[in-house]
């Protein structure tokens, strides 16, 4: 889920960014229980980009409040095993302090996977799992035309934030727009979109059925 639209949303109702943002967190244990009945094992959520770190700094520390809220509830309710990834150190100590916590109390609850994508970039997650990689070949002394030469696609893959979790099916995007904007570019390779005109504090279970819906009615075929 790209969780898009507050601040039109914001607009559209002639009120400010903090009760979109608020209202938009109020639809995440919404979304979640909707997917827990749909049968999901894995969820994944994107509140938060790098790129939208550059936008006025008031903005960007209502929008982190509310999503350190929201994960300490959703820790609260020991019923989802949370996983969180993306450079968040970039949040500042407090903000990321709360939100690790949180995540640490779910390790031992069994559950419905929720990744949440806190200042994530795709192009940063390939770019660290390469570096990753490298250095791990380099602290085994592997020649470096060794490593080109022996290089493959799974071992990049095995270094990636969502390493061994199930390819992502379904991707859903609120707020009308169409595209991805960095989100999940190498996990993304095979998975149908749908993309919503609703923006995201408005999102229901009638249009995440209708997302559903589409996706049981496309022939998925991986490029054969």
């Amino acid at each position: 889920m790209i969780v898009d639209g507050n601040r039109r949303w914001a607009r559209a109702h002639h009120t400010d960014l903090d009760a979109a943002y608020r209202r938009g967190g109020d639809r995440v244990h919404e979304l979640l229980t909707w997917c827990e009945a749909a049968g999901m094992s894995v969820v994944t959520l994107w509140p938060l980009s790098t790129d939208n770190l550059r936008r006025d700094p008031g903005d960007v520390r209502a929008l982190v409040q509310v999503i350190t809220e929201v994960v300490c509830e959703l820790a609260d309710a020991r019923r989802w095993q949370l996983n969180l990834f993306g450079n968040t150190e970039l949040l500042g100590q407090g903000a990321r302090g709360r939100i690790c916590d949180a995540v640490r109390r779910t390790v031992a609850v069994s559950g419905m996977t929720v990744n949440v994508a806190v200042a994530y970039d795709g192009r940063e997650d390939i770019t660290s799992a390469v570096r990753s990689l490298l250095a791990e070949h380099a602290g085994q002394g592997t020649a470096v035309a060794d490593i080109v030469d022996g290089l493959t696609s799974d071992q990049i893959a095995g270094h990636l934030s969502l390493t061994g979790q199930p390819p992502v099916d379904l991707i859903i995007r609120t707020s009308g727009e169409q595209r991805l904007s960095g989100f999940l570019p190498w996990q993304s390779a095979y998975s149908e979109f749908y993309f919503c005109d609703v923006n995201w504090p408005d999102f229901t279970r009638a249009d995440f059925d209708a997302a559903l819906l589409s996706y049981t009615r496309r022939s998925r075929r991986y490029g054969q």
